[in-house]
């Protein structure tokens, strides 16, 4: 079984009970069962999608060093490849095919490299519907179903090339300098290996294709030559300019001595492990030529760094003159609003004008609100008076009550105390003699006493409020 049946088979679409249905010619079912036959051809066109972009479909052109991902190549091997021993070569694959070139979801490599205006953009009337309605109308063509015939060719994926467009856009739009947003054509090559997911290479014909969806339908890049400027986040595509140019080869320059530096500085740990096992093995005239070769390479590693160096310097330089210009553009619009809006106020002078009649109106607004609230106030006033009489009425009221009450708990409490006495006194048994009259004299004595206390102390504590 090889590796783009495996693939196939193992999509969710491809179970096993559907099988004999995705292999047979389904072609009958548009009429008989049009949901069946639209689930069929979209099974084979999403399954064949992901294998492109897997990379498991041979390309057509045979000068291509790895397989297209963006392009399916519609070719004679590609039926053989798909035949299982049990149900053998799926006939409804050119249907399949047949419906994505219909819906737009395949287009021709050709076309699509050559069409000017956007895939997205319909013509409110197509002139080959308007030539098919009137053949209709005379009873030639019609309707009838998509042929099953898998003519070969190159079909452009618009699935794949729109997914890669969104990690491209989305890896771009989270540079914040103006400089990471131009370079060359090699360079964004370069740059999708680390941007796409690993082991996702484009093929040179793919990053084509790419470049021409991104400026022409999606707008959010332009090319000029060898040159490719993406749009900031929010902004509108500005044109290339000289300075675009030049900041672009000149970051191609410095990605070229950088991939230089990596090739050196490998090159060099080679030759020192080339000398150390010639050295070993004695042969002295293979460790002093690899030595030799290991110095000479080592100093040109030095002169590739230094020029390196410059080369970034000067990058550097022209972010921040860039930068420069951005902000005084900045500072510039920034000075031309103020002008507008200060030439809006009129001037100190309106301004002074309206502080001056603002002020005359507040307290033309606190006159009126202090007239107005007179008579308000003269009747709150007799209101208020009123109320803090019967305030004072009620609180006399109270002082009474708890005076009251005070006084028969405390007559209460004598009460209570002579009677106490009085039985102290009948326990004494004690017969009437002039010592029993003493006694009895002292009790009453002691109560006329406590009883002076008792009012003394409620002479001199307050009652409670």
């Amino acid at each position: 079984m090889s590796e783009l049946l495996s693939f196939i088979l193992a999509q969710e679409d491809f179970r096993k009970a559907r099988l004999p249905s995705l292999y047979a010619d389904f072609t009958p079912l548009q009429t008989v069962n049009p949901d069946g036959y639209t689930a069929n051809t979209t099974a084979w066109k999403t399954a064949l999608a992901k294998a492109s972009y897997a990379g498991l479909i041979p390309s057509a052109s045979s000068s291509s060093t790895s397989p297209d991902r963006l392009i399916l190549p519609i070719t004679a091997s590609l039926l053989p490849s798909l035949h299982t021993r049990e149900y053998g070569t799926p006939t409804g694959v050119g249907c399949a095919v047949n419906e994505g070139i219909a819906a737009g979801d395949l287009i021709p490599l050709k076309a699509f490299l050559a069409r000017e205006e956007s895939i997205y953009y319909k013509r409110w009337v197509d002139p080959w519907k308007v030539i098919g309605w009137g053949l209709r109308q005379i009873g030639v063509g019609g309707n009838g179903p998509a042929s099953e015939k898998l003519a070969n060719g190159e079909l452009v994926v618009v699935k794949n090339v729109e997914e890669v467009s969104r990690q491209v856009v989305r890896a771009i739009a989270r540079s914040s300098r103006d400089v990471d947003r131009v370079m060359t054509l090699e360079m964004l090559e370069h740059e999708l290996g680390g941007i796409l997911e690993e082991d996702t290479r484009l093929s040179e014909r793919d990053v084509k294709v790419l470049v021409k969806h991104l400026t022409r339908d999606l707008g959010e890049a332009r090319v000029e030559g060898k040159t490719i400027k993406f749009k900031a986040p929010d902004a509108t595509l500005t044109p290339i300019t000289q300075s675009d140019i030049t900041t672009a080869q000149l970051k191609h320059l410095i990605l070229t001595q950088n991939l230089k530096v990596d090739a050196l500085s490998a090159k060099i740990a080679t030759l020192q492990t080339k000398a150390k096992t010639a050295a070993a093995a004695n042969n002295k005239i293979s460790a002093l030529s690899a030595l030799r070769s290991k110095k000479m390479t080592e100093t040109y590693l030095q002169t590739v760094t230094n020029n390196l160096s410059s080369l970034e310097s000067v990058l550097l330089k022209i972010e921040e003159a860039s930068d420069n210009v951005a902000l005084l553009e900045t500072l510039e619009q920034g000075s031309e609003v103020l002008d507008k809006l200060n030439k809006e106020t009129g001037g100190i002078e309106r301004v002074e004008k309206v502080m001056d009649e603002l002020q005359e109106r507040m307290e033309e607004t606190d006159e009126i609100s202090r007239v107005v609230g007179e008579p308000g106030a003269l009747k709150m006033d007799e209101v208020e008076g009123d109320v803090q009489e019967e305030l004072e009425r009620m609180l006399m009221e109270e002082e009474g009550k708890k005076r009251k009450i005070l006084e028969e708990e405390r007559k209460l409490k004598e009460e209570e105390e002579a009677k106490a006495l009085a039985e102290r006194l009948a326990g004494l048994n004690v017969a009437d003699t002039p010592v029993a009259e003493g006694v009895e004299g002292q009790a009453k004595r002691e109560i006329t006493e406590l009883k002076e206390a008792d009012k003394k102390r409620d002479a001199e504590e307050p009652l409670p409020a």
